[in-house]
């Protein structure tokens, strides 16, 4: 066999792989979020923060980048440490790219399994403080940030 022929056939190996991640991604998130936040990640009007096109700007902060993964459904999920930051950075990427800070990095199986042992007990006024802090830190985003994080009623204003 050539070094072309290996090449391709792991080349090919590699994208099945990476297609079987984002499927698993997929999946987790229908088994494990789409209950609450629903199948396009639009949230509940005034009771579960959207993801479409909003989640990825919690990551313009640390504290925001740990948040997501110690709110109580992301830290007690049941799926382990690696699926879950394999969900995490799927969701990002699929929901909210160009919210997503120029500079990010996924998020690692060791990071996910530090934060989620700290439990989030106020989501709700640790939400709004953290994207205040980020709207003062990030004045262009501000606009954005200040809109309703809750229900998916609004998307495309």
């Amino acid at each position: 066999m050539s070094a072309r022929s290996l090449v391709g056939i792991l080349l090919i190996g590699l994208t099945i792989v990476a297609g079987a991640d984002d499927h698993r991604a997929s999946i987790n998130y229908t088994l494990h979020c789409q209950g609450c936040h629903l199948v396009g990640a639009e949230g509940l009007e005034n009771e579960v923060p959207r993801m479409r096109d909003f989640v990825g700007y919690y990551l313009h902060s640390q504290e925001g980048r740990e948040f997501l993964i110690q709110v109580p459904g992301v830290a007690t999920s049941s799926i382990g440490d690696a699926e879950l930051a394999e969900l995490m950075n799927w969701l990002l990427l699929e929901y909210s790219p160009q919210q997503l800070p120029a500079s990010f990095t996924p998020y690692t199986t060791a990071e996910v399994r530090s934060l989620r042992s700290s439990l989030e007990r106020d989501p709700t006024n640790t939400r709004q403080r953290i994207l205040g802090d980020i709207a003062k830190k990030l004045p262009d985003l501000a606009a954005e940030l200040t809109r309703p994080a809750t229900g998916g009623t609004d998307r495309g204003k």
